[in-house]
């Protein structure tokens, strides 16, 4: 049988090895989707998909059901603006830094992820170009890093750190100058860009392996990223998130091609922001919401049986921590903590869940 960890972290991820909790190295992301995959079939069954949500504001217009496009031209952000107008002191989950404008063709899917990652607080912004998850990543990955904090080398797939082999010259970008970072040993082509999207703080691009010619994609999509600070677009809301817990963290991300599939994710902390990382993500509540089945990815395995009922609704429960609920108007809920909701509390929790309209066609709205 699987334990309430493994149920979580399979639904995170089996249909896109990215980790909700915001890896700051997608190297890294790639890793950990690898490990859980391997764990999934050690213990004999899988998840497919998952998603960590709870009670972030909305903008009205920001939930509308038109599909963003995969592709779209783009020249420079309007007003030639790439940065935002202060470096983040503080990185809040709940909002949208920073949007794509153009990508390079082939992109399938999009993600963000904002607040405490496992590399420290920050943004991360995600274009993954893969077909098959299983695949070494590809794609655009964009990082804001907060105010004082200095960009970190890149975590290649054995583990090692990346070596600095020197920096070049890049185009200007919000009004100043950029640098490339030229890192080894690379498994193929890559680019890496970096400019201060504001005094004292830090922008990243990094293309691997797209068409094209790398710092040639790498300049357009800096070029016309479309910053700012707005709400972060969210499926539903949980109106019962004990008053002692704190937001650590908002995930969010969307297929672009083949079936739609989206995630939506958020965790809680019953930690002090000034405790040290690890002890902050060691008490945590995870409430999740994603599109249920059908999802054609390669590798991806079945959701596990169901062996109970909550409020009418097929559902999945391991002990006293973990809660997965079946198709509720269209989404799956997941429901899990570390030791911080009281006996049955994930029933409680789940009680308090409020869907939007349209829920299960809901949209990131990564591109500006």
């Amino acid at each position: 049988m699987l334990d309430e960890r493994q149920v979580a972290d399979l639904m995170r991820h089996e249909i896109y090895p990215e980790p909700p909790s915001g890896v700051l190295d997608i190297d890294r992301a790639m890793r950990t989707g690898r490990r859980q995959r391997r764990a999934a079939r050690a213990a004999g069954g899988a998840l497919l998909a998952g998603a960590l949500v709870a009670g972030a504001a909305v903008a009205p217009g920001l939930l509308a059901t038109d599909r963003p496009p995969v592709a779209q031209p783009g020249g420079p952000a309007a007003g030639g603006s790439t940065g935002l107008p202060a470096a983040l002191a503080t990185v809040d989950p709940q909002r949208v830094y920073v949007r794509f404008g153009w990508l390079p063709s082939g992109t399938s899917r999009l993600s963000y992820h904002a607040g405490l990652l496992q590399s420290g607080p920050g943004v991360l912004l995600n274009a993954d170009s893969r077909q098959d998850p299983r695949d070494d990543w590809r794609g655009v990955s964009v990082r804001l890093y907060p105010k004082g904090a200095q960009p970190q080398a890149p975590q290649r797939d054995d583990g090692t750190t990346a070596s600095t082999t020197g920096t070049d010259a890049g185009p200007e970008l919000n009004g100043g100058p950029s640098r490339w970072a030229v890192y080894s040993p690379t498994a193929g082509p890559e680019a890496v860009l970096r400019w201060r999207y504001a005094p004292d703080g830090w922008a990243e691009v990094r293309v691997v392996g797209t068409e094209g010619e790398v710092r040639d994609t790498a300049t357009r999509v800096a070029q016309t990223l479309r910053f700012g600070d707005d709400p972060v677009p969210m499926p539903a809301t949980v109106e019962g998130v004990p008053d002692n817990l704190r937001l650590l963290e908002v995930s969010v991300s969307e297929s672009v091609t083949g079936s739609h599939t989206w995630y939506a994710g958020t965790t809680w902390t019953a930690e002090p922001a000034t405790a040290e990382p690890g002890r902050q993500r060691a008490r945590t509540l995870s409430v999740g919401f994603s599109r249920p089945g059908g999802v054609a990815v390669p590798g991806a395995r079945e959701l596990p049986a169901p062996n109970t009922t909550v409020d009418g609704h097929r559902a999945y429960r391991q002990g006293d921590q973990s809660l997965l609920v079946y198709d509720v108007d269209g989404v799956d809920v997941l429901i899990e903590h570390t030791g911080v909701l009281p006996v049955d509390g994930t029933g409680a929790l789940f009680a308090t869940v409020r869907l939007r309209p349209g829920a299960s066609d809901w949209h990131t709205h990564l591109r500006g």
